[in-house]
């Protein structure tokens, strides 16, 4: 659809993709000793590289701490303006009726995106999103899609906008780069210096090497998701740095015994036995 069209170039966010994919930039190479072997890679820095350039979000009026209605409500806003090309051209009568259906559908396909984390488990826990997000934490999520085939994701903790994470293809000839390092390497000339690379740790819940930034209010992650997409997340610093807090009940570890089981074998263990005598006849 051309709204959609529109509304995904609407939603670039960030610096504003056209920063990033307008420049052009030779891939790191590894330095190599005299021996011709790659040389041992530096240590990753302790801290997130901070940016000067702002990562801002878009589309304007996007804050961090909005509420899903707010959100909503901006979303109608930007579909409203995507749509006025397509009523200009359109005639009063059965295509107008058509068309105000297809936008009302837009907006309450949004809305009913929404998924409550709560007791019960979703079909997110099977997608890469899962780590993004706990159950049992007041956490949801609405997913808006885009006409290019990627997704935005918004997630809220208590109701308040904390993250959002956008799909982006990877391939010759894409803006962003062919693969997940030429991307990379774009975002580190865009910002201005080169990001924090975190390797996989499947004991900390990332399957993913992951490459982040930050500025003054945001965090930002470039995540590896294949060898063709890449996902742009966007956090809030102050909600990021409060998690622990905000997520009181913590995911429980799937490989763990069950507290009952536990104490049904404590309590099927034979007592202890007498402590051992001396043997018979030994000489004191």
């Amino acid at each position: 659809m051309k709204a959609k069209r529109l509304l995904g170039a609407a939603l670039a966010v960030g610096l504003g993709l056209a920063a990033i994919t307008s420049t052009t930039v030779v891939a790191a190479q590894p330095k190599r000793g005299k021996s011709g072997a790659p040389a041992a890679a530096p240590a990753r820095p302790a801290e997130v590289p901070a940016t000067k350039k702002t990562i801002a979000l878009t589309p304007a009026g996007l804050a961090w701490g909005m509420s899903t209605k707010q959100v909503a409500a901006l979303i109608d806003k930007m579909l409203d303006e995507a749509y006025v090309p397509r009523y200009k051209a359109t005639s009063p009568g059965v295509k107008m009726k058509a068309l105000d259906a297809e936008l009302a559908e837009e907006k309450s396909a949004f809305r009913r995106s929404r998924i409550d984390f709560g007791k019960l488990p979703t079909g997110i826990d099977g997608t890469p999103l899962k780590g993004e997000y706990t159950y049992l934490n007041k956490e949801s999520m609405m997913t808006l899609a885009r006409a290019d085939g990627g997704k935005r994701y918004f997630f809220f903790i208590q109701d308040k906008l904390w993250k959002i994470i956008d799909e982006h293809a990877l391939g010759e000839g894409n803006p962003r780069g062919k693969d997940y390092q030429s991307a990379v390497v774009k975002l580190a000339t865009a910002f201005g210096l080169p990001g924090r690379v975190t390797p996989p740790e499947p004991e900390k819940g990332r399957y993913v090497t992951e490459v982040d930034w930050k500025d003054a209010a945001t965090h930002f992650r470039a995540i590896e998701r294949s060898e063709s997409e890449i996902a742009f997340a966007y956090e809030d610093l102050v909600t990021l740095s409060s998690l622990d807090s905000l997520r009181p009940n913590k995911p429980v570890d799937a490989n763990a015994i069950d507290p009952a089981v536990a104490s049904a074998v404590r309590k099927d263990e034979p007592p202890p036995g007498p402590p051992p005598t001396e043997k018979a006849g030994k000489k004191k």
